[in-house]
C-alpha cells in the first residue's frame, strides 16, 4: 500500500513540475507584458505594506472599508489574468499606437480580453491600463471593466447574467 502511495506521489509532484514548465513555454512576450507589469506591481504594493480604501458594490449595496490587503497577487488576479502572450495569440491582436498611447484589440471574437489600452506619461512610464474582457457563451454572459492607474487606483466594474440565475453587477474601486 506505502509503495503504491510513495508512487502516486512521485508522480504527482513530477507531473506538477511539468505544468510549471509548460506554462512558462506557453507565453511568448509579443505585446505589452500585462502579467509580469500586474505582479512587479503587486510585489511593490506588498513591500509597502500599502492599504487601500477599498469600495465594493453588488447590485446597489455599498459597502466601503480601508484595508490591509494580505494578497497583492490575488487582489490583482483579473489585471494578471488578462495576459495576452500566449504564444498560440502571437498574431491574435492588432497594436494600435500614438507616442502615448498603445491598444491592442483582439482579432478573434473567441479571446476572452477584447481590448487593452495603455495609457503613457510623456517620459513613457505607464499612466494607465483599461482593459476588457469578454465571456460569452450559451449560460453565461460576463463583461469586466478593469481600470489600474498606478499609485493611485484601481477599478473593477464586473457584469454577469447567468442563464435562469438572473443579473450581478459588482463594481469594485480601491484607491491607494
Amino acid at each position: 500500500m506505502y509503495k503504491f502511495l510513495s508512487i502516486g506521489l512521485f508522480i504527482l509532484i513530477f507531473s506538477s513540475c511539468q505544468s510549471d514548465k509548460k506554462k512558462e513555454e506557453s507565453r511568448q512576450i509579443n505585446y505589452f507584458d500585462i502579467q509580469t507589469y500586474f505582479k512587479e506591481k503587486a510585489s511593490e504594493l506588498a513591500k509597502k505594506n500599502a492599504s487601500v480604501n477599498k469600495q465594493i458594490t453588488v447590485n446597489k449595496l455599498t459597502e466601503r472599508q480601508k484595508l490591509k490587503i494580505a494578497n497583492w497577487e490575488e487582489e490583482l488576479s483579473l489585471f494578471i489574468k488578462s495576459d495576452i502572450n500566449k504564444i498560440a495569440w502571437k498574431n491574435s491582436y492588432l497594436k494600435d499606437s500614438t507616442a502615448l498611447k498603445v491598444i491592442y484589440t483582439a482579432k478573434d471574437e473567441q479571446l476572452k480580453t477584447k481590448k487593452i489600452t495603455i495609457i503613457l506619461s510623456e517620459q513613457q512610464l505607464v499612466k494607465q491600463i483599461i482593459i476588457n474582457n469578454v465571456v460569452d457563451n450559451i449560460l453565461y454572459h460576463g463583461t469586466e471593466d478593469l481600470t489600474y492607474t498606478p499609485n493611485q487606483n484601481y477599478e473593477i466594474k464586473k457584469h454577469q447574467k447567468v442563464f435562469l440565475m438572473g443579473e450581478k453587477n459588482y463594481l469594485i474601486k480601491g484607491v491607494f
